[in-house]
């Protein structure tokens, strides 16, 4: 199968890799995760490999033309809230109507904005990575998937809301705008992506998982491909990232995979779809057991 033409650009910088099996799929996700004890990953699945890593706000100001910088996606994100506020959401939470609780609400029910989804378990992402869709109009999507792995283990770390206690001086100052505007900075000032954990996860997010990675927009974009924000750590290259599908250890991998994508082509992710219902119970009912995931299964004739 013809690689996407995102892949050549990735493969090209040294920061991805096509598997050719599921065997060697499960293996570079299972040597990865083991690479270093003390390393912590992001996973994030996109049906399509040919689609940018970016976050959906990023991506609707993003236009011909256009450059994205971290003024413009702050007013936009502002605006964003504003109106969500005029609304009358997050009426009901109060004090925990926090900007970042709010974005973080906002993303979940499919408004535009920085935060990116992810997850902390690879076989929930490699589900969004193979996901079957349906004909459409006649036509059968037969793209290739791509698996990311984004090492996050020196990132900061903030939950969408204070339950009690710990508050900076900021954000008693600025209660719902205080905790956001202090990640948004600091991640600007020190150059790196942030995760943000929901305080208070819906059953969506607890079956996922999922949290999210956000990041003050770079000046310079270092991976091709990720926009919006940069991957911490040096480009581990093509020849060590081959080196994780050998079965044996041995010199020459890397000590770290800052950021991976794996390229799924789309015969490869028709054998991994059962083995993910079955063996790792990764089905649309588990990972979706709300109204809106029943609905969706419903209209796609896509129920368990």
């Amino acid at each position: 199968m013809a690689k996407p033409p995102k892949f050549d650009e990735w493969l090209s910088h040294g920061w991805a890799l096509q598997v050719d099996t599921p065997h060697q799929l499960f293996r570079i996700i299972s040597h990865i995760a083991l690479l270093e004890q003390s390393r912590t990953y992001a996973w994030r699945g996109q049906n399509d490999a040919s689609w940018d890593l970016s976050s959906s706000l990023y991506r609707q100001l993003a236009q011909p033309g256009m450059n994205v910088t971290e003024n413009v996606m702050r007013v936009r994100e502002l605006q964003i809230l504003e109106e969500a506020r005029r609304w009358g959401l997050g009426r009901d939470l109060g004090p925990s109507a926090t900007d970042m609780h709010m974005l973080a609400v906002l993303q979940h029910h499919g408004v535009p904005t920085r935060l990116i989804d992810v997850t902390s378990n690879p076989m929930t992402a490699l589900w969004f990575a193979v996901e079957e869709h349906k004909p459409d109009k006649g036509v059968v999507r037969r793209s290739a998937g791509v698996l990311f792995a984004i090492d996050v283990t020196k990132t900061p770390w903030y939950e969408t809301f204070q339950h009690a206690g710990g508050q900076t001086v900021a954000q008693l100052e600025n209660p719902l705008a205080g905790s956001y505007k202090l990640a948004l900075d600091k991640s600007r000032v020190d150059r790196e992506m942030f995760r943000a954990f929901p305080a208070l996860p819906d059953e969506r997010m607890k079956a996922q998982e999922g949290f999210f990675i956000s990041s003050a927009v770079p000046t310079r974009h270092r991976a091709p491909g990720v926009k919006g924000f940069n991957p911490i750590g040096s480009v581990p290259g093509e020849e060590r990232l081959r080196k994780l599908l050998v079965t044996e250890r041995g010199q020459g991998r890397p000590a770290s995979v800052p950021f991976c994508a794996i390229v799924i082509p789309a015969a490869v992710k028709d054998k991994i779809r059962d083995p993910l219902k079955r063996t790792y119970n990764r089905r649309r009912r588990v990972l979706f057991p709300d109204v809106d995931g029943f609905r969706e299964g419903l209209l796609r004739g896509q129920l368990d």
